[in-house]
């Protein structure tokens, strides 16, 4: 089934989410499309499948007890995954086709199952941990952090390079400010 998810990414970011085929990706697979459906019964689904396993997931294992280190980790792994063809082919088809009400579910689904798998549960070790305050707005970090990064690649075009993504991190978790 690993083979359905890799050649749904493949798809997605080929022909966008609209033009995106089921029984395709099932025959570009070598599977019957009744297979495919029986595992993922919408595209949806099939392709927020897919955009979790080409994102590795991550926080269930990330737990070095120190916030830093794990963001590190983290921004690595999303970085790697945008940074790749098939991951920004993707990011850009999302972005393009925000608009649809499916992709606009697919990405509040995804929002919410990071909300409670993905960087959301690595600030609230860290909260139970005393390494934040326990008002911290989360959502308003991951957003300044995803929204450099998105920037930086989409934009900027250029490379989230380790230095960039550490300084960051830095900056956000630290402040730019002495004192």
């Amino acid at each position: 089934m690993r083979r359905v998810l890799e050649v749904a990414l493949e798809q997605l970011a080929t022909h966008g989410f609209e033009r995106l085929s089921v029984p395709e990706v099932a025959a570009l697979a070598g599977l019957n499309k009744t297979s495919v459906y029986r595992r993922w019964p919408t595209k949806a689904d099939l392709v927020r499948e897919a955009l979790a396993a080409s994102m590795g997931h991550t926080a269930e294992a990330l737990d070095s007890g120190d916030l830093r280190a794990d963001l590190l980790a983290l921004a690595r792994t999303a970085v790697g995954f945008v940074e790749s063809p098939s991951g920004l082919a993707v990011l850009r088809t999302l972005l393009a086709e925000g608009a649809n009400p499916e992709v606009k579910g697919l990405a509040a689904a995804m929002l919410h199952q990071q909300g409670i798998n993905g960087p959301a549960l690595v600030f609230e070790r860290a909260i139970a941990r005393g390494e934040l305050a326990q008002d911290t707005d989360v959502t308003l970090v991951l957003t300044t952090l995803a929204g450099a990064i998105m920037h930086r690649i989409l934009i900027e075009q250029s490379p989230v390079t380790e230095h960039f993504f550490t300084t960051l991190i830095d900056m956000v978790l630290f402040g730019v400010k002495r004192g």
